[in-house]
């Protein structure tokens, strides 16, 4: 049996793609795949983007959502929040935290 950890790691789910998050042995970062715009870019190859480091799945889980949800316009105060609430749900269905 190998005690020796992997550098780094990373969790995928359906449930949160295009975002993923990667981990060593100090953080979790947030990544997302982005697939640019053919318009604005000639190779139009997908890379990936981070959008933050966290100390812990919860609150990577919360930046996902967060991301996802700021990601459009909302016609009220109400409409955002039930966005976010669903949109975290969604991610944080399957694991209790």
């Amino acid at each position: 049996m190998n005690t020796e950890k992997e550098n780094l790691r990373v969790i995928t789910d359906p449930a949160m793609e295009p975002y993923f998050i990667s981990m060593d042995d100090h953080c979790m970062t947030v990544n997302v795949k982005v697939i640019p715009d053919a318009r604005y870019t000639d190779s139009g190859k997908e890379y990936t983007k981070t959008l933050g480091h966290y100390s812990n799945l919860a609150n990577a889980l919360r930046a996902i959502a967060k991301d996802k949800v700021n990601s459009k316009s909302y016609e009220s105060l109400n409409e955002y929040i039930n966005e976010y609430n669903s949109t975290i749900n969604l991610i944080t269905e399957k694991i209790s935290i």
